[in-house]
């Protein structure tokens, strides 16, 4: 049993009621193809907002002497230094678990105990890999999303003005 920060069960992504489906019936061409799709469309969407991001960055930097836009710049950033700190001790406290448990490995006392330890041991490593690297591409995306309605709100009151 996990005793990460964040359980992570083991079902199917975004259709928990979804049957599986046989291995021998998915076409894995066609799979490839269309993971291929998804990763380059995803990727395409973080660009554009990147470059949205880097115009409104270009249009505000005349202001950002003015102390509203300076102080309120400051506050995003610390929000974002208050996550990746919260995200840094979740790691810390899930490498804790990790080691507190592999010390249990050696209190197995047949094979049968020593693989399921050990495989528990390697289940817990590869959720709390997932939920780090979930957990910052999330920050990330929070971040874009946070920053580029921030700079409209800017330009907007500029235009205003």
């Amino acid at each position: 049993m996990s005793k990460l920060p964040v359980p992570v069960g083991v079902a199917a992504i975004d259709k928990p009621e979804a049957r599986p489906v046989p291995a021998l019936a998915v076409n894995s061409a066609a799979a490839a193809w269309m993971h291929a799709l998804t990763t380059r469309n995803l990727a395409l969407k973080h660009s554009e907002r990147l470059a949205q991001n880097c115009f409104m960055s270009a249009s505000l930097s005349a202001r950002l002497w003015d102390p509203v836009v300076w102080n309120e710049w400051m506050q995003l950033q610390a929000a974002v230094w208050r996550r990746l700190q919260k995200q840094g001790r979740d790691w810390h406290e899930g490498c804790e678990v990790l080691v507190e448990d592999y010390a249990l490995v050696r209190n197995a006392n047949t094979m049968s105990k020593l693989v399921e330890k050990q495989c528990n041991l390697m289940t817990q490593s590869a959720q709390l890999m997932t939920s780090q690297s979930t957990n910052f591409m999330a920050l990330l995306e929070n971040i874009d999303v946070d920053y580029n309605y921030w700079a409209n709100q800017k330009a907007q009151v500029h235009r205003a003005a």
